[in-house]
């Protein structure tokens, strides 16, 4: 029997493609990201002290006890980070198509949006991350395929799959709880059907997370965890946020506003200080969806949305915009409340928007064909070809110092002495540093003169470093034992604390 490879789900050979290109973070890996090595600290808590050590080392723990089962086959832990999020990364490539798949199933749409999730520039930065988010992505655009199924068919698996979906999303990041219970709303809003019907399929699909959530939380019982604690816990990290948010310190506010208007214009303007930070924290919040969605995608958006390419019906398009409205209300929360939002936050709602364009290209193409415009197949073939360079291929500067001062740092293992450092990936390879996902972004002169004889300091030169290094109270108790730049300037330096005062 002859095999055809046109009749395999395009579905299937995207995933395996996102696995292929995974394969790369695994036996070419690069520096990974600072919050990793949270991650792999919790996971070794939980192989040697259990759930609930694991838990109050880290409040949303799920992700590292993943890696720590993972790495019960003998994995390294980062490797076993590695192979966990190349399955969420074809989870979302295999959703996101799915999606797709639900507004036209045409051939050539879904190989657009294959291309438009593989090639997707911001969202393959993260492969080399070692970070919660990519599982939390993958589940919750997987809960959307599934709840756009359940408005076609309100059967009990689909349901389950919604739900489920956003409860092992929720375990990864607990906003995924937001989409949980906002999204069924969309039922009741679905015209195709009459009222009666519309709320018969809301009310069925809240019994199932009902039930879903229930098991959960026996499960969650059953397993020694305190769900009551694990949320106080969570709370108790944004608590002085909100504080500062509800009751900011009036001395505060007044150096604020003369930093910002200077100290003339700060008696006449510090009334208008908190119109001028939602201002700018909202303007912040759009930049960073501007950075997410990243320049060539959102050239073809704003394309797609003044050429009226764009068009979807009402029941697709109505999840999809209940979505896009939780994850802008989330991340409105977030800033407001955090005053810093970080890229990756915003990477689900430029996931959603990312939708829009194997469409848009596809109907560019459509346009180009009955038009003989060969100059669309160029402006296709050039978008893909520069986004697949900036998806798989790094600009950036080489960063082999950090490597060489690993190096060095690991031939000083057996050596008497502690060691103090700013950079997370010097604490974690010294094995001098057991907490070393606690490491201090910026060093302070006590955490220096607190050292002994000895002890090695090794710090990556920032301003703010650089300020406190060539200070004469440290310059006299420190003696430079080597440095590794790169091809601009000096960029770790590794000190040995030696005898002396600082006065």
């Amino acid at each position: 029997m002859n095999f055809n490879w046109r009749q395999v789900d395009i579905r299937i050979y995207a995933v395996l493609t996102s696995l292929f290109i995974s394969t790369f973070t695994i036996l070419v890996p690069q520096h990974t990201n600072d919050d990793a090595y949270a991650y792999i600290r919790t996971a070794e808590i939980f192989s040697t002290d259990g759930f609930s050590a694991a838990f109050q080392h880290y409040s949303w723990a799920s992700y590292s006890i993943l890696i720590s089962l993972l790495g019960l086959l003998g994995i390294k832990l980062f490797t076993a980070a590695y192979l966990i999020n190349a399955l969420f990364f074809a989870l979302l490539v295999f959703a996101f198509i799915s999606i797709v798949k639900e507004i036209d199933d045409s051939e050539s749409l879904l190989v657009f949006a294959a291309v438009s999730i593989l090639v997707y520039p911001e969202l393959n930065e993260y492969r080399y991350f070692v970070i919660r988010d990519v599982g939390f992505w993958a589940f919750s655009v997987f809960a959307l395929w599934q709840f756009l199924l359940y408005t076609k068919q309100p059967i009990l698996k689909y349901g389950l799959g919604f739900c489920v979906s956003l409860i092992v999303a929720t375990m990864l990041r607990v906003e995924a709880i937001v989409y949980l219970l906002m999204t069924p709303f969309a039922l009741l809003l679905d015209y195709r059907f009459e009222l009666q019907q519309r709320r018969n399929r809301f009310l069925k699909l809240i019994q199932i997370i009902g039930a879903a959530a229930g098991a959960s939380f026996i499960l969650l019982l059953l397993i020694g965890l305190n769900i009551q604690q694990l949320f106080l816990e969570f709370v108790s990290v944004y608590k002085p946020f909100l504080l500062d948010l509800f009751s900011p310190d009036a001395a505060e506010s007044y150096e604020i506003s003369r930093a910002l208007f200077n100290e003339h214009a700060a008696a006449y303007s510090q009334e208008y200080i908190a119109l001028f930070i939602v201002a700018g924290l909202t303007a912040m919040l759009f930049a960073k969806l501007i950075s997410g969605i990243g320049g060539p995608y959102l050239v073809v958006l704003i394309f797609g949305l003044f050429g009226r390419k764009l068009r979807l019906n009402r029941h697709i398009a109505l999840p999809i915009v209940f979505y896009l409205l939780v994850n802008l209300l989330i991340l409105f929360a977030f800033v407001f409340v955090t005053r810093y939002l970080s890229s990756r936050y915003t990477i689900l709602m430029c996931i959603l928007l990312g939708l829009f364009i194997p469409l848009i290209l596809f109907r560019l193409l459509q346009n180009a064909r009955s038009n003989r415009k060969n100059f669309v197949k160029i402006f296709i073939v050039l978008f893909v070809t520069y986004c697949v360079i900036d998806s798989y291929y790094s600009f950036g500067r080489p960063k082999d110092y950090i490597d060489n001062a690993i190096d060095w740092i690991v031939q000083q293992r057996e050596t008497p002495g502690g060691l103090v450092t700013n950079s997370h990936a010097l604490a974690y390879n010294s094995g001098k540093i057991e907490d070393y996902d606690k490491t201090l972004f910026n060093l302070t002169a006590i955490d220096i003169l607190d050292t002994a004889p000895g002890d090695l300091v090794a710090v990556e030169l920032r301003y703010e470093m650089e300020q406190l290094f060539s200070s004469d109270d440290i310059a006299r108790v420190l003696e430079l034992e080597i440095e590794f730049s790169d091809a601009d300037r000096r960029r770790i330096a590794i000190y040995r604390r030696i005898q002396g005062s600082p006065l």
